[in-house]
């Protein structure tokens, strides 16, 4: 009797409540505990960077003038001035590679409009001879990861004075990671090229031991019905830099007046090929801005010293309660969570 008496009374009363409840309400109080489990069901516990934030890992973004490659530093700069990410936000980090100012102003265009007056000066954003592998590692001193294309977008464009010209009439590519949405780039298609600058980044980044890569299957940009892949992990396994290859499975498109308060808006399908044969295509709609947010999550999220491939495919848009469940100025993109358990499941 005495250890009945130790109950908490207010235990008590919800037991003898529950004993009497008439049983038409049952199935709302079953309501209410699955609600009360899922509350307190832990979080997806991240293996990258997030694993450790207060290890700040320095991440460089190749190409970044073109508008994946501009929401991609978006992201990892929001990222950067948060804690929990691991990202670092300082000593240049993240850092835009480009090949001349016209990369960093389109960068400066796009961190303005789509993240809200954020911006990129020169400790952040590096005019690099892209025809150097050594010129390349000298701007990955001291990184940790780096986020690249497979096939990139050349404009021809003089070489920035009080860069790396050695005259004045000095002529070099700029390189966007895919294909620009702005009609003043008048790109060119040069396989040839865009695979040595592939190889050069590669070459580099072994050079500089960083940690990881996260490389974006671009091809499809440029040839619809191409399905790329071989040549391209042929090389990440011959450079040995751990990596995570992800594979758009659809076509890129751009939400109209995006901002990163709007954050994920697809339903998104992330899988995990075992063999080139299980590679996809597709004819859906893919945003950029989501996918963006899917590469630097990769990073937050997926063990650093794995190598995967991962698919990711739209399948509707995302849920208007998800959402609605954050606050903007707290998060690096709002619905990123939902991001984090799909790459749990995948990876």
């Amino acid at each position: 009797m005495m250890s009945f008496l130790r109950v908490p009374v207010l235990t008590l009363c919800l037991i003898l409540s529950l004993a009497f409840m008439d049983p038409s309400k049952h199935s709302r109080c079953s309501a209410f505990s699955m609600s009360m489990m899922s509350a307190t069901t832990p979080k997806v516990v991240p293996k990258g960077s997030a694993a450790k934030p207060y290890e700040k890992q320095k991440v460089a973004v190749f190409g970044a003038g073109g508008y994946l490659g501009g929401c991609i530093y978006g992201f990892l700069q929001r990222a950067g001035s948060l804690y929990g990410t691991g990202i670092s936000g300082v000593g240049g980090s993240p850092r835009a590679v480009v090949a001349t100012s016209a990369g960093s102003v389109s960068l400066n265009g796009i961190l303005s409009k789509n993240f809200i007056l954020a911006q990129a000066d020169e400790s952040f954003v590096k005019l690099t001879n892209m025809t150097s592998v050594d010129a390349i590692q000298s701007r990955l001193n001291g990184f940790d990861a780096a986020i690249l294309g497979t096939r990139f977008t050349l404009e021809p464009r003089p070489v920035t004075l009080g860069s790396y010209e050695k005259s004045p009439n000095d002529k070099t590519m700029e390189f966007y990671m895919e294909r620009p949405r702005i009609a003043t780039v008048k790109g060119v298609d040069d396989t040839t090229y865009s695979l040595q600058l592939f190889n050069n980044i590669l070459q580099a980044c072994k050079s500089e031991g960083l940690r990881h890569l996260v490389v974006i299957e671009t091809d499809s940009e440029f040839d619809t019905d191409t399905v790329a892949g071989d040549k391209y992990l042929a090389l990440l396994e011959e450079v040995g830099v751990p990596y995570t290859y992800i594979r758009p499975v659809g076509s890129f498109e751009n939400l109209k007046e995006y901002t990163y308060a709007k954050g994920v808006q697809s339903t998104l399908k992330i899988t995990r090929p075992t063999s080139l044969e299980e590679f996809q295509s597709g004819s859906g709609t893919l945003y950029r801005e989501d996918f963006a947010a899917v590469c630097v999550q990769a990073l937050l999220s997926l063990d650093w010293s794995d190598n995967r491939v991962l698919q990711v495919e739209p399948v509707g848009s995302l849920d208007q309660e998800i959402a609605d469940r954050a606050i903007p100025q707290r998060e690096w993109c709002m619905n990123s969570d939902s991001l984090q358990e799909l790459l749990a499941v995948a990876s």
